[in-house]
């Protein structure tokens, strides 16, 4: 009978405490120009509603357009992209492509959750699983997120560039993003 009740309690101290938070998946398929030069210029994945597999973070409805962070707390931040540069272009030189979430405000647009990957001669063709792996940041609230591509140190214009799946693998995950809210304690971080 103990353990029954110490059961029940673990439960739901589970369910009643959970943490807010919004998970998204897709296999939809985008294609993004990046240019040289242009390392400042972010290419924003466009998301669907239809593809949200979790949300009790934000608030969505018919007219929402962008992902407002609701209250100021440290947040968990992680996404993964199936990406391939679908290019000939860079042959011998090596290309460096960003990839990650995305805080906006004031005029500011900086990751917050991001890494880093290069292409050269012998992946320039294939789709790569890029992570990017939990990271926890402080955001506050009023801020708006979003996924986002963006060109590195590239040598040469990544034209038709591809976020998606493979012709004989359709359902794959081309994009997946989840962000949980972790704490509400106040702090106060700066990006540069």
């Amino acid at each position: 009978m103990k353990n029954i009740v110490f059961l029940f309690f673990i439960a739901l101290s589970f369910t009643a405490f959970g943490q807010q938070s919004f998970y998204y998946k897709t296999n939809t398929q985008q294609i993004f120009n990046l240019r040289v030069g242009m390392h400042s210029v972010f290419h924003y994945v466009k998301m669907d509603k239809q593809d949200i597999v979790k949300n009790d973070l934000f608030v969505i409805d018919e007219n929402t357009e962008k992902l407002v962070i609701p209250k100021n707390g440290f947040y968990e931040i992680a996404a993964s992209f199936n990406f391939n540069p679908s290019t000939s272009v860079i042959k011998f030189n090596r290309g460096g492509v960003n990839f990650g979430i995305v805080q906006i405000s004031d005029n500011n647009e900086q990751y917050v959750a991001a890494t880093r990957k290069s292409f050269d001669k012998d992946n320039q063709d294939l789709f790569s699983r890029i992570e990017v792996y939990p990271t926890i940041v402080y955001l506050q609230k009023g801020v708006v997120v979003a996924p986002a591509v963006n060109s590195g140190l590239i040598g040469n214009v990544l034209l038709g560039c591809v976020l998606g799946c493979e012709k004989k693998n359709k359902n794959c995950t081309s994009f997946s993003m989840n962000i949980t809210l972790i704490s509400e304690e106040d702090a106060y971080q700066k990006y540069f």
